[in-house]
């Protein structure tokens, strides 16, 4: 199965270069990036190292996703993020779950033994709190649902089909895929520091936006 890896990006010169270094190239067959216009010379960096780059026509995290999704050409596909927080070496664990038979897989931070190496006291209870009322009100039953690396059949983004353009994609894809009827799995995963730069994500904005995906469903 060929696999392509999606990775949204805005601003994150001082990070793009080692985190597609990292990823094994032996297991993907192709790598786009998605980059949101950033005036820090990103996407000239992901060009001359070679790699693929899309110029996000929408806005916000999920609308690259969106268009990464939509320009892969892969049997599985691969979201992660371009800050280097996500260990590529959880990747051939992923790819193998899907040929196993499941639909989506999701890398979690909470399962027994893993966590995170960049949470403070505040998002470590948001995630918490998110999570609980994503198992709560959807019945998703997942370990972290605000940890967007995962792995999915191409041919089901159809039945996914996640729409937000901003930060709560990240919990609209596993409840859409939950009610899609889709076979879910997670694996656990560390979460490491960004290598530079600083989050795009507002604490208070975008929890808010988040609750709201959660309790609305939109």
């Amino acid at each position: 199965m060929k696999v392509s890896i999606v990775i949204p990006s805005l601003n994150e010169a001082g990070c793009i270069a080692q985190t597609l270094s990292e990823i094994p190239k032996d297991l993907a067959d192709e790598i786009i990036v998605v980059d949101a216009n950033s005036p820090d010379g990103t996407a000239d960096i992901v060009r001359q190292l070679g790699y693929r780059v899309v110029l996000q026509k929408s806005k916000g995290f999920g609308g690259g996703f969106a268009e990464g999704i939509e320009a892969a050409t892969g049997d599985i596909v691969i979201l992660m993020n371009a800050d280097g927080s996500m260990d590529p070496k959880d990747i051939p664990e992923m790819i193998d779950r899907v040929k196993q038979g499941y639909d989506c897989v999701f890398a979690v931070r909470y399962a027994p033994g893993y966590g995170s190496e960049d949470d403070d006291l505040v998002h470590h209870v948001g995630n918490m709190l998110f999570t609980f009322l994503v198992n709560l009100i959807h019945k998703v039953f997942i370990w972290d649902a605000l940890y967007f690396f995962v792995a999915f059949r191409r041919d089901k983004a159809s039945q996914i089909n996640a729409k937000a353009l901003g930060f709560p994609y990240c919990v609209e894809f596993p409840i859409r895929a939950h009610k899609a009827g889709l076979k879910i799995s997670q694996v656990p995963s560390k979460e490491r520091p960004r290598i530079a730069g600083v989050s795009k994500v507002n604490a208070f904005v975008d929890g808010l936006k988040i609750l709201k995906m959660i309790l609305l469903g939109r």
